[in-house]
Order: structure tokens, then sequence, then C-alpha cells
């Protein structure tokens, strides 16, 4: 039981990771133009041009890498392995590295106060806390 609700939370994360990438329009604000355009990760960090182009960049290059093995994990019609899981958690972690390399120390703080949260969202729904 405990794999499945661990292998389901590495799918949600991986899918939520994937989607933190995309492309934000400065114009937008908040948690709504957050969830629309880059995720949680990115909610409340205001990007500049460049740093749009560059997040689209690297969404660009993780994504199909991430579907590619949700894909797999999919046929088999079970959670993913340990090992999928596992470059799940690898792509994810580099994807986010690599969206932390271009933001300003204030963005970065910021980004990991939105890591930090998701992180504890995920353990109470863990935990059978719910939303």
């Amino acid at each position: 039981m405990s794999v499945i609700r661990v292998a389901a939370l590495a799918v949600a994360l991986c899918a939520g990771m994937t989607s933190i990438a995309g492309a934000q329009d400065t114009s937008q604000q908040g948690q709504a133009g957050a969830r629309r355009n880059g995720g949680f990760i990115l909610k409340d960090i205001q990007l500049n041009a460049a740093q749009t182009a560059q997040v689209k960049v690297i969404r660009e290059k993780y994504v199909p890498k991430m579907m590619e093995l949700r894909k797999a994990a999919a046929h088999t019609g079970m959670a993913p392995d340990e090992q999928t899981h596992a470059k799940m958690m690898e792509l994810q972690n580099a994807q986010t590295a690599e969206i932390r390399a271009i933001l300003t120390p204030d963005q970065q703080k910021i980004l990991d106060r939105n890591i930090a949260e998701m992180k504890a969202r995920m353990e109470q729904r863990r935990n059978g806390g719910g939303r």
C-alpha cells in the first residue's frame, strides 16, 4: 500500500514539476497565473523576458523525457517501479536546478519557499490529511 502511495506521490510531483517550467507571462500575477503558466513553484515569481525564454527552453528539454517515463509506467497499468521513480526524481531535480540557476537571489528564496510548501502539502496528503 505504501509503495502505491509513494509512486502516486512521485507521479504527482513529477507532473507538477514538469508543468512548473512553462513560460510565465510577466503581466499575470498571483497564484492563478502561476498555475496556468508555470506551476506552483513559480508562484509569486515575476520572470523577465530573458528568464521566461530560458524557462521555456528548460521545460522543452525535460518535458519529453518526463512524458516518456510516465507513458512507460502507464502502459504497465501499475505505479512506476523504484527505478522509474528514481529517474523521474532525477529529471525533476535537474530541471528545478536549471530553473533555480536563472533566477535572482530574491526569486530563489521564493522558489525555495514554494517548493517547501509543496512538499509539506504532499506529506500532509500522504499522511491522510487530504486538501
